[in-house]
């Protein structure tokens, strides 16, 4: 054959080789979000915006899941290699030394044979599996009997192989890789649901301690006031106005007030430490600022609007969608499998004899052949891949149920949430009333008990009654906080609000 033949053989090896590059290529390891060397330091003011930011670094569950997506980002590699050509060379030398007896009867005396040869392996998104060989032999024979001595010869060969029904088609081929990058998607959903719990979770533990440590504020101002009453009681006691019953009253009402400060003291201490676990801390010595509530307000809330917002950028929904798109890839796969095996096979190699490696390459080609075929499998009855199809459409049309129900648990939470933040405004502005009228009743008892018109023991009544709402306003506005925080998990919102960017 000519040489633009022989040119064009090695252009198309050369072609098997030429890849864009894949969207994961040139990508070096993914970071990870923060330092855990540096120990946790609370000891300034400890806003939650700068609690939320360590523990996004921080927080092991979230570095945890990160490995997740750093995995099915190289599950995507690992299906792009298969579309990745295979390359293959062996270089070989023989010698050959014949008998006495042999030689004797005209034998060369000994011959060496060289062998160099070049392959090179692709699967296309067809399916179709494509070969391209090339080889030169240089045979040495001494004494020579034909010329050229020593000679070259080189052979190129190029063969193709396509299913026409099982295995065929761009679409069956790219379903493994398209279903890995759908795993990307799932891993990068589910590492954003880790993170608004972990937001969440932080919100929530920052408002317990907030509370824990404005009751024991609470606590401690009862016992002030408890001792307040026994000092005056003690003193009255003295003088003859009350009895040792209003003394004891007292006593007992700052025992009470004593054991309870002494509960609420383990209580911030343990919020301290729930804190300091969910930013990632294994020493446990830093001491934990002052903390202060954030502004709370009434917000408007809306069901539509919450449920959109819910659909549109809660991860859920999205994660049991990617997962149905994975069945139905499979199901593609388990469809076309269901089909016989019928291939068609062809390819053409050409060959070449001369006295240099160069002409061997240049040089006109002194020979070619040619293959052409075609197979077909069929197994009985197909049963097996039948199944296998009917058992990916049930996965299939479980999950669109799994989907439903999912979507109808969300509609429930974002119900739940809404009312619980319609309920907490409502419940803020009673308690801080009922606080109001708490606080002029003791005034009003403490002011006959100094003028003679009450007991002691009333006093400690009309205490007890203001600690008790002021408690439950402060647990109210907390309350309120974590309905709000709850809410814009389900929304998917708390990621806006904290200024958290996250892959999609």
């Amino acid at each position: 054959m000519h040489r633009p033949t022989v040119r064009a053989a090695f252009a198309l090896l050369c072609i098997l080789s030429a890849r864009p590059a894949s969207a994961a290529e040139g990508r070096g390891p993914l970071p990870a979000f923060g330092d855990t060397a540096p120990p946790v330091d609370l000891s300034g003011p400890v806003s939650l915006q700068g609690c939320v930011g360590q523990a996004l670094g921080r927080n092991f569950t979230v570095r945890i899941q990160q490995f997740t997506v750093f995995e099915a980002a190289d599950a995507v590699e690992i299906q792009e290699a298969a579309f990745e050509p295979t390359f293959g060379f062996s270089a070989n030398k023989q010698f050959s030394q014949p008998t006495i007896n042999e030689s004797q009867f005209g034998f060369p005396a000994n011959s060496t044979t060289e062998t160099a040869a070049l392959s090179v392996n692709d699967t296309l998104i067809t399916g179709a599996t494509l070969t391209g060989n090339y080889s030169l032999v240089r045979a040495n024979e001494s004494p020579a009997f034909f010329p050229p001595n020593p000679s070259y010869a080189g052979a190129t060969s190029i063969s193709v192989t396509q299913p026409l029904l099982q295995g065929a088609g761009s679409d069956y081929n790219r379903a493994a890789l398209e279903s890995a990058r759908l795993g990307v998607r799932i891993s990068n959903l589910n590492f954003k649901s880790t993170v608004l719990t972990m937001v969440l979770n932080v919100e929530n533990t920052y408002y317990n301690l907030l509370y824990q440590r404005e009751q024991y504020k609470v606590q401690e101002e009862e016992l002030k006031q408890a001792q307040q009453l026994l000092d005056e009681n003690t003193i009255r006691r003295q003088t003859g106005v009350l009895t040792d019953l209003d003394v004891m009253n007292a006593k007992a009402g700052v025992a009470s007030a004593q054991n309870l400060l002494i509960l609420d003291r383990q209580a911030v201490r343990n919020s301290e430490d729930s804190l300091l676990q969910l930013l990632g801390d294994r020493e446990f010595r830093s001491s934990v600022g002052e903390v202060s509530f954030p502004d709370i307000g009434e917000p408007e809330v809306s069901f539509d609007r919450s449920y959109k917002a819910a659909r549109e950028d809660g991860p859920d929904l999205a994660v049991a969608m990617a997962t149905i798109d994975q069945f139905k890839l499979a199901a593609l796969k388990a469809k076309r499998n269901t089909l016989p095996e019928l291939n068609v096979n062809g390819g053409v190699g050409y060959g070449s004899y001369a006295a240099t490696a160069y002409q061997s390459l240049t040089g006109s080609w002194n020979g070619y052949n040619w293959t052409a075929g075609i197979t077909l499998s069929v197994p009985w009855g197909m049963k097996a891949n039948k199944a296998l199809y009917h058992q990916a459409l049930s996965q299939v049309r479980s999950h669109e149920v799994a989907y439903d129900q999912a979507d109808q648990n969300l509609v429930v939470n974002v119900r739940r949430a809404v009312l619980a933040v319609q309920t907490g405004i409502q419940s803020v502005r009673s308690s801080a009333e009922n606080t109001r009228y708490a606080t002029k009743a003791y005034e009003l008892t403490k002011a006959q008990f100094d003028a003679g018109l009450a007991t002691s023991y009333l006093v400690l009544q009309s205490q007890n009654t203001l600690e008790t709402a002021r408690v439950s306003e402060l647990q109210a506005k907390v309350n309120l906080l974590s309905a709000t925080a709850n809410l814009r998990f389900f929304e998917g919102s708390s990621l806006q609000l904290y200024r958290i960017n996250l892959p999609e």
